[in-house]
């Protein structure tokens, strides 16, 4: 019976390694009433949740570094832990941390609708969000005296501001993808579009710019001739399996080796 509790106490911590925690190097965590509290916490969070038991911002973040300093430094002032008890302070660890996540979701989507911008993808700025407010989460010191929303609004705005800059940067150098009057050659008078367009579909017809079955399969998703909405980066990529921003290179490729051949095209001289 006991063997197999604690399979199931190694199977739910798997993936996460004991010793690559992070905690406050404060005296406060490592003393056993810290200890206890903690594990009360723990069981709170696990259990109904009564909200008249509901420990405080401070006590959760204290906690959360607690049950990190057992899991990590467990046989160092202590009797030696047996991995499966540090695979239990990694489960109470990871509870805390789960709910305080859960919390402070809030957040997130409070700081992009003041902060985020319409011409970045939304999933990319949930994510970015995301990950920031895990970082913030793992790296706040409950000590220092000031709130965690104030901590975390900042994080997450200085995660929002350095994705902008990085899109910022990537349209002025690739900006084919974002400006449809860039998508044909400069200087095309207004009268020679329908010329144009039709030249663009005997290249695209008949291959004369040698794409292959990915390049015309990504162009014709993110391009349709109908007036279908063209698919995202990260639409066609979850469909063929690449990562958005390959899809974006090879987006790229294959318009180069369109306008490559419009260029020569004698009747469009």
């Amino acid at each position: 019976m006991i063997m197999l509790k604690q399979e199931r106490i190694v199977k739910r911590s798997e993936g996460i390694n004991p010793k690559s925690l992070w905690y406050v190097p404060d005296r406060r965590i490592r003393t056993s009433t810290s200890a206890k509290r903690a594990i009360e916490i723990s069981k709170w969070i696990s259990s109904d949740r009564l909200e008249a038991e509901r420990p405080d911002e401070q006590a959760l973040f204290a906690a959360m570094h607690v049950c990190a300093f057992r899991a990590v430094r467990g046989a160092s002032q202590f009797k030696p832990l047996s991995a499966a008890q540090r695979n239990v302070w990694v489960n109470r660890w990871r509870a805390i941390r789960e709910y305080l996540v859960e919390t402070n979701l809030g957040l997130v989507y409070s700081t992009i609708g003041r902060f985020g911008s319409r011409r970045i993808d939304e999933d990319d700025l949930l994510s970015d969000a995301m990950l920031a407010l895990s970082r913030a989460i793992d790296r706040f010191n409950p000590w220092r005296g000031f709130r965690f929303s104030t901590y975390a609004c900042n994080v997450i705005v200085r995660s929002l501001m350095r994705r902008g800059r990085v899109e910022g940067n990537y349209r002025r150098l690739f900006p084919v993808q974002h400006e449809a009057g860039l998508e044909r050659p400069d200087g095309i008078p207004d009268e020679q579009t329908e010329l144009y367009v039709e030249r663009l579909r005997r290249v695209m017809s008949e291959n004369l710019g040698d794409l292959t079955d990915l390049e015309s399969r990504i162009l014709k998703q993110r391009f349709p001739e109908a007036q279908d909405r063209p698919l995202t980066f990260q639409k066609i990529g979850a469909g063929i399996g690449l990562s958005k921003e390959r899809v974006r290179q090879i987006q790229n490729g294959a318009l180069r080796k369109l306008r490559e051949v419009l260029r020569d095209d004698p009747v469009l001289q």
